[in-house]
Parts: C-alpha cells; sequence; structure tokens
C-alpha cells in the first residue's frame, strides 16, 4: 500500500506540473493567438485531452510499477485530483495544481487497493 501512496503522490505531482507548464504557455499567449478567442479555445480543448492523456500516462507508470488494477488506479487517480483541481477555483490553496494532483492521487491509493473478501465481509 505504502508503494501505491508514494508512487501515486509522485505520479501526481509531476502530472499536475505538467499540467502547470502547459496551462502557463497557453494563457501567455505563447503556443495560441490572443486575437478572436484563440488561447481559451486552446485551452478548453487541452482539457479534455490533457485528462485523456494522464489516465494514459498514469496507467502506463502504474503497471510500470506492478500496482494491482492500474488503468482503474488511474483513472480514479485523475479524476480526484480533476475534482480536487476544481476546488481552487473557489478556494485559494497554496501550491495549487501540485499540490492538488498529489493530494488526488494518494485519497485513490487505498481507494482503488485490492482488499482481501476477509477485511471486507460481513462477520457473523
Amino acid at each position: 500500500m505504502l508503494g501505491r501512496v508514494v508512487v501515486g503522490a509522485a505520479l501526481g505531482a509531476g502530472l499536475g506540473a505538467a499540467w502547470m507548464w502547459l496551462r502557463d504557455r497557453i494563457v501567455s499567449g505563447r503556443v495560441c493567438t490572443q486575437e478572436d478567442w484563440g488561447c481559451l479555445e486552446l485551452y478548453l480543448v487541452m482539457i479534455p485531452v490533457g485528462l485523456v492523456a494522464a489516465v494514459l500516462i498514469s496507467w502506463a507508470v502504474f503497471a510500470a510499477a506492478h500496482v494491482g488494477r492500474p488503468l482503474g488506479t488511474a483513472a480514479v487517480s485523475v479524476a480526484f485530483a480533476a475534482a480536487l483541481a476544481l476546488l481552487t477555483v473557489w478556494f485559494e490553496i497554496p501550491g495549487d495544481v501540485l499540490l492538488t494532483s498529489a493530494v488526488g492521487f494518494v485519497l485513490a491509493s487505498p481507494v482503488t487497493a485490492r482488499r482481501p473478501v476477509v477485511h471486507t465481509a460481513a462477520r457473523g
């Protein structure tokens, strides 16, 4: 379990840093034109593309780290990180995307971990 958490935290922070880097490039106008909504269009297209890319990258990293159910873990981790990142719109969080991505991946680690039936079955 600790391995899942450590891999998740590192991966979440890395993906958060990559998203922040890309977002800064888009907002600054380095990769798009700021006329006729060009940067907004690119940003709105990059959100779903970034989520799919994050799931695929996470899947590959979790599979390489021999984490059980790598695709499910990747999908849930990215969903948690995205949900927490939405909170930064209303609440000021230091570290912003880096912190929320890492926390999202850490929270998803125990949620997606495989548990023996003995721990989850009702005892009579």
